[in-house]
């Protein structure tokens, strides 16, 4: 393993999914082997105060890694830390070894970005495109009627954790919403992701910050922060759930995986956070489509035929995400 093939690793996984991307993973060469660390200041303290989400942001990161060495040829064996708590803490370790094929996931993996744009109209087959994505941690739900009931679910359960005056500030802390902003192109949520026009994007900024009390006050505030209108057109919604007891490290791996296979299929998509971080909905939801007690909602993905032009993704630069 050569200096230039790590970082070569390394800068594969930038591209790896991140609760807000807030892109927590550091990363230190170790020999032949890398040293995943958490960035412990990116931790969201309102939203993910356990580290829960952050957890399965770094198995994401892993995950990205060990998809990006197989193009090498390498078997990737990972090694769970248990670092100190600090600034910096240690997570995993990283070995390398022959016997790889590549990934088949693998073309998706620098390509992968949430899609926040309206979909084409679909067509049965694609539809049934979707339905094959179903897996023992995924379920699909295809019905127009079952995609409209979870949308107007999603758009409540989103009221409720956006009535949090904290929760709102940290959000906002993390948007970009003018391309002047200096991090604008590095990490968070820019308006170009978020498919918002100038006008949308400050109002957007005016909803969630000094004008959210007033307009809750008078009804406007959860009609003004709805996204029903964003399902129109989806082709599915995918549930991603997994052991309630698994570790989220694991959970991560395997959720980079499922939204590398809607891609794949040709799909865009988008996490609908709120749905599995509103313990009321997401019992719901486990309860209409069967998913037993020893199961969790991780996340659910809006999913459909992209309409309209990709954007370049925020990443953090390789010279930060690699540590010295």
């Amino acid at each position: 393993m050569t200096r230039d093939l790590l970082r070569a690793l390394v800068q594969a996984a930038i591209a790896s999914p991140s609760v807000h991307n807030v892109q927590p993973a550091r990363w230190r060469l170790d020999g032949a082997g890398l040293v995943l660390l958490e960035d412990t200041s990116r931790r969201l303290t309102v939203g993910d105060p356990s580290g829960h989400d952050a957890a399965i942001s770094l198995g994401a990161a892993a995950e990205g890694v060990a998809i990006a060495a197989s193009a090498e040829g390498l078997v990737t064996r990972i090694e769970r830390l248990g670092g100190a708590a600090g600034s910096l803490r240690e997570v995993a370790r990283l070995s390398f070894a022959p016997g790889a094929a590549p990934d088949p996931l693998l073309p998706l993996l620098a390509r992968r970005a949430s899609w926040r744009g309206p979909f084409q109209p679909p067509q049965p087959a694609d539809r049934a495109r979707a339905a094959a994505l179903s897996a023992d941690d995924f379920l699909v739900v295809i019905q127009a009627a079952r995609i409209d009931a979870i949308a107007a679910r999603c758009d409540r359960a989103s009221y409720a954790i956006m009535r949090d005056d904290r929760f709102r500030a940290e959000l906002r802390h993390w948007m970009r919403l003018r391309p002047s902003h200096a991090d604008w192109a590095r990490d968070g949520l820019n308006a170009e992701a978020m498919q918002l026009s100038p006008l949308t994007a400050a109002a957007a900024g005016a909803v969630l910050g000094p004008l959210f009390r007033p307009l809750a006050a008078i009804g406007l505030a959860p009609h003004l922060l709805a996204e029903r209108t964003g399902f129109a057109h989806a082709v599915a919604v995918g549930l991603f759930h997994r052991p309630a007891s698994e570790d989220p490290f694991d959970t991560g791996r395997a959720f980079h995986r499922s939204w590398l296979a809607i891609d794949a299929a040709g799909f865009g998509a988008n996490v609908l956070a709120a749905l599995a971080d509103h313990r009321e909905s997401a019992a719901a939801l486990c309860t209409e489509h069967g998913l037993g007690s020893d199961r969790r909602l991780v996340s659910a993905f809006r999913i459909g035929l992209r309409a309209g032009d990709g954007f370049a993704p925020a990443r953090l630069p390789l010279d930060e995400v690699l540590l010295a």
